[in-house]
């Protein structure tokens, strides 16, 4: 596979919403390096910057805290990889959102996780070294 094929490039952010915006500054560059395709391009940080959101806002809330990502591309697949070192939480086993019940009486979140799963072609998850890793393609 040639180099043109293959890249990829990681970045450790603050869990903060600073460092939010510094991994999607960073994925653009990226993908613009790649010539990724405009609707890859915009799924990929669609999903990404939810995932980081909910890493900042609920496995971390509040407390310091970095993120690693990293992403690659092979062929015309790219793929983003997000490690934390927050509590661990799969959200491959977090129940979809009610979407049908009126909006006053619903539980509040999950519509983040539903959007990453239908943006993405599919994910991963694994808890290795006190870390949550999630990898979407």
């Amino acid at each position: 596979m040639g180099a043109a094929l293959r890249m990829s490039q990681t970045l450790a952010v603050e869990g903060t919403q600073a460092g939010i915006q510094k991994a999607v500054d960073a994925l653009q560059a990226w993908s613009d390096r790649g010539r990724l395709s405009d609707a890859a391009r915009r799924r990929l940080v669609t999903a990404l910057d939810q995932i980081l959101s909910n890493v900042v806002r609920h496995g971390l809330a509040e407390r310091p805290g970095l993120i690693e990502v990293t992403v690659s591309r092979e062929g015309d697949v790219p793929k983003a990889e997000v490690a934390d070192d927050a509590g661990p939480f799969n959200p491959l086993l977090a129940a979809p959102p009610d979407t049908t019940s009126p909006l006053e009486a619903r539980q509040p979140g999950g519509l983040g996780i539903a959007l990453v799963r239908a943006l993405t072609d599919a994910m991963e998850y694994e808890r290795r070294d006190d870390r949550n890793r999630l990898i979407m393609t």
